[in-house]
């Protein structure tokens, strides 16, 4: 198994040359149809595989063969070019060196015959038939579906149609990879979300039912689901999501030892934005809200009558209280709580740890309170305030936080974190 992660990640055979090429094909395809619908130039992507495919039946159909030219579109103007930035816009991660780890998934344990290798008929199927075309023989389903959509979801069923692959090693290379803290940076349509949805549903020991509802129940393979409970059943609808996962087929004994095993804190800031610090405060507590909100609904559900009564519930509960009475006021108002952000995190913290076990942070969209920040027409005092806020949310969640098993941080730019004296300077860097 060493020998063929080895292969993969040193890009020493035919096959390795394939996977990796596939993976970029995909990548300057969805490209084009976002170019198309969002009526924007997307060169970088473009320009990051010029002239890298190697594998000839890739360039062949997947490159030389595109069905039309790309269309034309004016750039929008990015952030760095009205002048000097405290954060670093990545385009697209450079290849990974030596020193960087990487949460690359390894070949599948047969090597792929040559003449395994036919191509699609027409220019036209040379992205939706690959699936099909480019399986090999005999190994484990790397790829399920040839229906080809934009916006592919972890919760997709085998049902539907839809053209998947199976990313789910990256449960394990991110809990091999990952000592405490980590980073990965990413453009926007690289599988951020996906990524994340597979983390939680495989970690995470609470129900997540938001996350299943377009999971119809008939993929239970039991008489009795009328009168099972939401637990049971969603822990079926992961067990299935899993169920036939190169993760399980070929890691049984980690799969086993991790599987809903923990509680993870899942948090977005992708909101976290506003026309006033006040609305920027609310939005960051909106964000805090949501994940405290989930945990107070699971001890309704399991309905421990001594929890409901303890100290840290009281506390949690009160916090969210507080928000719920600050949201009904002017953003105004907000500028008064500027430190409920960090306090509504420590509570949560608290309580989780005390009711559950230490804890997994997935932060999604990490970089969008700073980015806002710097975009916005706000005073030099309320950027600053703005700043602070965020600096010591992440030190707390990040280097000062006992609790925490493991933490990624997930968004686009590369936020200098400990030059802007957050203190998270344990953070590793991370490129997929």
């Amino acid at each position: 198994m060493e020998s063929l992660w080895l292969e993969y990640g040193n890009v020493t055979s035919e096959e390795a040359h394939l996977v990796h090429d596939l993976d970029k094909c995909e990548m300057i395809q969805q490209a084009m149809e976002y170019e198309a619908s969002d009526h924007k130039q997307l060169d970088s992507f473009f320009n990051t595989t010029r002239g890298i495919f190697k594998h000839p039946q890739v360039r062949r159909k997947a490159v030389d063969e595109l069905p039309v030219p790309r269309k034309r579109h004016s750039p929008a103007k990015s952030p760095s070019s009205t002048g000097s930035s405290p954060f670093k816009l990545i385009s697209f991660p450079a290849s990974p060196t030596p020193e960087q780890p990487t949460l690359s998934l390894p070949p599948s344990s047969s090597s792929l015959p040559s003449s395994s290798l036919s191509a699609p008929a027409t220019p036209n199927q040379a992205f939706g038939n690959l699936a099909e075309v480019y399986r090999p023989s005999g190994s484990p389903i790397r790829v399920t579906g040839t229906k080809v959509v934009t916006d592919v979801s972890f919760t997709d069923t085998d049902a539907t149609g839809i053209c998947k692959v199976d990313k789910s090693l990256v449960c394990k290379g991110f809990w091999d990879s990952i000592n405490k803290a980590a980073r990965i940076c990413l453009p926007r349509r690289s599988g951020k979300t996906y990524n994340i949805t597979q983390l939680l549903l495989f970690f995470s020991c609470m129900p997540e039912q938001e996350y299943l509802l377009t999971i119809p129940d008939t993929i239970i393979d039991d008489q009795d689901i009328p009168q099972m409970d939401l637990a049971t059943k969603c822990r079926l609808k992961r067990e299935r999501l899993f169920e036939d996962s190169l993760l399980k087929k070929l890691h049984p004994k980690f799969y086993h030892e991790h599987f809903m095993k923990y509680p993870v804190l899942n948090i977005s800031f992708s909101k976290c934005k506003g026309n006033t610090l006040g609305d920027f405060v609310l939005n960051l507590c909106k964000a805090l809200a949501a994940v405290i909100q989930a945990f107070l609904q699971d001890m309704k559900r399991q309905n421990k009558t001594d929890v409901l009564e303890s100290m840290h519930y009281t506390d949690l509960k009160e916090m969210y209280m507080v928000y719920q009475r600050l949201k009904r006021e002017s953003s105004t108002k907000a500028l008064e709580y500027t430190s409920l952000p960090l306090r509504m995190f420590e509570s949560l913290s608290d309580f989780v740890v005390e009711e559950y076990g230490q804890y997994i942070l997935l932060v999604d969209e990490y970089d969008i309170p700073f980015t806002s920040t710097y975009l916005a027409k706000w005073s030099k005092d309320d950027k600053h305030t703005a700043r602070n806020i965020m600096k010591l949310l992440y030190q707390t969640m990040l280097k000062d936080n006992n609790h925490l098993i493991k933490g990624v941080l997930f968004g686009v730019f590369e936020v200098p974190l400990t030059e802007m004296g957050s203190g998270a300077n344990n953070i590793k860097e991370i490129r997929m």
